[in-house]
Formats: C-alpha cells, structure tokens, sequence
C-alpha cells in the first residue's frame, strides 16, 4: 500500500505541478453503471446507406430524373439532390440522358440486396453519474455488499425492462457503438427490440486525499484507476457538485470522523456561524429542490406534496432566522461575490484569506482592485498563516503593497496567523466560507475542492464579521 501511495503522491506532483504535495489517504469507491442487454437488429458491412440504396433501386427501375425520383419516394427533393451528388462522387451512377447505374454501382446494389439483418443481444453501459453510453467497460468491479457507505449515488435514472422507450435519445450511440465494435462505419441500426435484463453495477475507482504541502489544511483529491488519474470521472463529478449534487459527501464525512480535517479549522470557518446550522440548511434546501425531480413526483404522487413542501420551507426559515444565513453558496460561486463586493460596494470591502498566489491575484483583480480604490472605496485585505511563506506568490504581494503605498484608502497587512476566510461588503453581505478568496481560482480545469460558504445579511452579524477581521491584529 505504501508504494501505491507514493505513486499516485508522485504522480499528483507531476500533474498539477506540486513538488510539495502530499497523499493522507486512499478510498476505493463504487462508481454506478447501468448494465443494459439490448436486443438490436442491424445491417452490417453495408457499403450503402438506405436512403442512398432506396434512390439507386429507383434509377434501376428507370426513374431517372431527380423529380420523379423525389416524388415517388416523398422526399424533399433538395435531399434527393445531395444524395445524387453523393452518388456521383462515388461513381455509383452517371449522368447520361438522364441517370443510370454504373457498372460499380450495380455491383453494390446486387451486394446490398443480398445482405440480410442481423438480430443478436449486445451489452451496454450507461454512466449512471453523466449518462454517457458506451458498449465496453476496463474497471474493477467494487465489493458493494460490503462497502455501500461508498458507493456514489447514482442521478441518471435506470432505464426499465422492456421499456424501450427510455432509451430512444441513445439510438445514435448504439449505433456509433456497433460500428466502434466491429471497427467498421458500414453498419446501420434498424431497430431495438427490447431490453432485456436491466440491472446496476458499482465499479472501482481510488479517490486519492491529498495536501498541497504539509502546512495546507485543506484537503483535495484526485480519481485514480489502473494508476492512472481518470479525467473524464472527475469532471463529471465536478459538474455534479456544481449543480449541487454532493455525491461525495457521505465519504468526506467519514473523514472528517476520522480526524484527517483539523477538528477546530471547521469551527474558526465559521465564526459566528453554527456549522450544524450550515449542513441543517443545505439538507433542508436538497429537499425541497428533490420535489422538482421527475423520478420523485412518479415515486410520490400518492403523497401530500403540497404540504410537505410547505413544511419543509417553513422549518428552513426558522433556521435561517435563528442562525443569520442568508443562503448557502457553493465552489464556483465564490469568485463572482469576490468581484461583485469589489465592483459594487459604496463604502467598504474587506477581504480575509490566508494565501495569496498569482492564479487569483492576477492583472485582472489588479485592476478591478485599482478601479474600486480609485472611487475611493475602503478596501482591507489581510492575509497569513503559519509556514505560509511557500504557498504566497512574492509578485502578487509586492503588487498590493505598491497599491496600498499608492492609496490611503487600502489597508494591506499580513497577519500573524489566520485561517479565516470572509468577505465583506458595506453592509449589503457577508461571506464566512471555507473557500480561499485570494488563493483559489475555482478553475473546473484544475482539481475541484468543494467549497461551502454561507452568505449573511443581517446588518449587525455582518458588522460582527467586520470587526472579527479587524480583531486579528491583536491575537
């Protein structure tokens, strides 16, 4: 296990160029295909597609004028054109006192004829996280009996036996499938006949937790399989949590029970702010949008939707009431409060986070920065951690400096040890998160951390969080 480990550490440096980085812990997790057996009747080795085939019998039985041809077959005629034109290219017909077969085209329609379709039953596997079909499949199967607390959720719903209408939308697929297999394009899908057996299988992927550096409190991780870093399933994993859908959620928990996340970094996160009240209202919000799923309206439709709706939003605002929390953001929301406090605060912006690199703090914040102080906005911006010096780009904070030299009306210190993260705007909001405003681009091109933050409106918790961040000069 440990040459695993320092392989996909190595591996982790060399692709997002971290020299420091270093792997805390490997999980194997199910990942959901659904297994379909499809039985399919096509024509394969097919030189001819049908609509080039059907116009080709026509000139052999003598239509052999585009009009006649376009009206005894009822197609647009500017179709029947592009077939011709096709068909000329190949050198399958001419033109010659109106249109005629070659001798190479009378071949292929003699071959045409004589093929007969094929009727067998193909697998296939439909990604249960991004629904993306595909005919074969490399990973490991996962040990779902006894390993179901890390199995990800599936969000594309299973299409059902014999219901061959819950597949319509993937007929190209299969078909594009078919010729992949048989490594040939000559290969037309007639119909589908029926789905057969439909059941769900968990495959084995590694998600590999890592730091950046031994100082780095926040974990990130990696998807691994057969030792390589798998793109395709983080991606779609990204794009889940993007949308909302926290399908690792049940595993990061389980890590945090485990101590591998710094007890007391969840409470300095959220200051003022319950973290229990957080997840309360995150888990009350996945609710209430699970009433707009199609799958649970079929599931509940005996149900009192109505009311239970109401209810929950009801008990959600009684939490946001008690608690202060305005809503809950998510990864790549963070980036666009940043630049909104920046573009439209009257008064003040304050800025908290322990890092700063180039990545965030680049010519285009620069300037944004700038334009906001030119209107004599007051903007604070502190940062510092412990052992930080390695992680700070020394160009992005001598760029500050230089602008807090130039304004009066920008306070720029390094503290001597933070690992707050919040933004300020006048008294419009406030955000206490776990995000990194000044370090952490949220690129989805780069690896995805899930960043939770929540965003207050209450005037005096947000003159509360002000001064929390003016308060860490003297600790």
């Amino acid at each position: 296990m440990k040459s695993e480990i320092k392989d996909f550490e190595n591996k982790i440096r060399k692709y997002h160029s971290l020299p420091e980085a270093i792997v805390i812990d490997c999980k194997s997790i199910g990942y959901p295909f659904h297994v379909l057996h499809i039985d399919l009747t096509y024509l394969a080795n097919r030189q001819l597609q049908l609509v080039e085939e059907f116009v080709m019998k026509c000139i052999n039985y003598d239509l052999n004028k585009q009009n006649e041809i376009s009206a005894f077959l009822g197609m647009d005629e500017n179709l029947i054109e592009r077939v011709l034109s096709e068909l000329l290219s190949k050198g399958l017909i001419q033109r010659e006192n109106g249109l005629k077969l070659t001798e190479l085209g009378c071949i292929s329609l003699e071959q045409q004829t004589v093929l007969a379709p094929l009727s067998e039953t193909k697998i296939f596997y439909i990604d249960a996280l991004s629904g993306k079909l595909s005919e074969k499949f490399f990973l490991n199967l996962f040990d779902i009996k006894n390993n179901s607390s890390f199995a990800l959720n599936k969000i594309i719903r299973k299409p059902r036996k014999s219901n061959i209408e819950d597949i319509v939308d993937y007929y190209e697929y299969i078909e594009k499938s078919l010729q992949d297999y048989n490594n040939s394009k000559q290969i037309e899908l007639i119909q589908v006949n029926n789905i057969e057996k439909v059941y769900t299988q968990w495959h084995e992927l590694s998600l590999v937790l890592y730091q950046r550096n031994s100082d780095d409190l926040e974990i990130e991780y990696e998807i691994f399989s057969r030792g390589n870093i798998q793109v395709e399933y983080r991606t779609t994993i990204e794009q889940l949590y993007a949308e909302g859908k926290k399908i690792l959620d049940p595993i990061f928990q389980e890590i945090e029970e485990n101590n591998l996340i710094n007890s007391n970094d969840k409470n300095e996160i959220s200051i003022h702010i319950n973290y229990e009240d957080i997840k309360a209202v995150e888990k009350l919000n996945v609710k209430i949008n699970s009433f707009d799923d199609p799958d649970f309206l079929i599931e509940s439709k005996n149900k009192p939707i109505k009311e239970e709706r109401q209810k929950l939003k009801q008990e959600l605002e009684q939490i946001k009431t008690k608690s202060k929390i305005s809503e809950i953001i998510h990864t790549y929301q963070h980036r666009d409060y940043l630049f909104k406090a920046l573009k439209d605060a009257e008064s003040r912006v304050m800025i908290v986070s322990p890092w700063i690199t180039g990545y965030v703090v680049d010519k285009n914040f620069l300037k944004q920065l700038e334009e906001t102080l030119k209107r004599e906005i007051q903007v604070y911006i502190y940062y510092g951690i412990k052992g930080s010096n390695q992680q700070n780009n020394p160009i992005s904070i001598k760029n500050l400096e230089d602008l807090s030299e130039q304004y009066k009306n920008f306070e720029f210190k390094k503290v001597k040890n933070t690992h707050r993260k919040i933004l300020v705007c006048d008294k419009k909001f406030g955000i206490v998160t776990s995000f990194n405003f000044l370090s952490f681009r949220a690129d989805p091109n780069l690896t995805y951390r899930d960043e939770l933050g929540v965003i207050i409106r209450d005037t005096s918790t947000i003159e509360d969080l002000f001064q929390s961040g003016q308060s860490l000069f003297d600790s």
